[in-house]
C-alpha cells in the first residue's frame, strides 16, 4: 500500500514536469538585448595574407523583438589586417527559430550586403551561432543582458 502511494506521487511529479522537458522554441524565445562575442577567420586576398585568411574577433549587442526582427545591433571587429584592423558599426536583420530551438539569422550591416548564420537557442538567456556563408568561419556566443522593453 505504501509503495503504491509512493509510485503515485512520483508519477504525478513526473507528469507535472514532463511538459517542460520538451518545451518548444519559437521566435518569442529570443526577446531582449544580448551581448555577444565571436571569433573566427575571414577570407582575404594573397596580397594581404599568403594563408588567404585572417583571424577576426568581434563583440557587440543584438536586440531581438520576439517576433523575428533584429531591431538593433552594434559590432566592433578586430583583425590582423595590416591596413587597419578595427571596424565599428551597426546592423539590423531578421531571424527564425524552429520548434527544436535551431534557427537562422540574416544580418544587414550598415556597410551593405547581408550575412547569414545558423543559430541554436540554448536557453531563454543564451544562444550560439555559426556563420553559414561560404568563405569565412565564425562562431558566436551570446547572453541576455537586458529584457525587452515594455514587458
Amino acid at each position: 500500500m505504501k509503495t503504491n502511494r509512493i509510485a503515485v506521487v512520483v508519477l504525478v511529479l513526473l507528469l507535472a514536469v514532463a511538459p517542460n522537458l520538451h518545451a518548444a522554441c519559437s521566435n518569442a524565445s529570443l526577446r531582449g538585448t544580448f551581448g555577444y562575442s565571436s571569433q573566427g577567420f575571414v577570407p582575404v586576398t594573397a596580397d594581404i595574407s599568403p594563408a588567404l585568411f585572417l583571424p577576426q574577433a568581434q563583440t557587440g549587442l543584438i536586440t531581438f523583438d520576439g517576433k523575428g526582427i533584429v531591431t538593433a545591433g552594434t559590432y566592433t571587429i578586430n583583425t590582423t589586417d595590416p591596413s587597419g584592423g578595427v571596424g565599428r558599426g551597426t546592423f539590423t536583420g531578421t531571424y527564425a527559430v524552429n520548434s527544436d530551438c535551431t534557427g537562422t539569422f540574416e544580418s544587414h550591416p550598415d556597410i551593405g550586403g547581408s550575412l547569414h548564420y545558423d543559430l541554436l537557442v540554448l536557453s531563454p538567456t543564451e544562444l550560439a551561432a555559426i556563420a553559414s556563408d561560404a568563405g569565412g568561419s565564425q562562431i558566436f556566443s551570446a547572453k541576455k543582458i537586458r529584457a525587452a522593453e515594455g514587458r
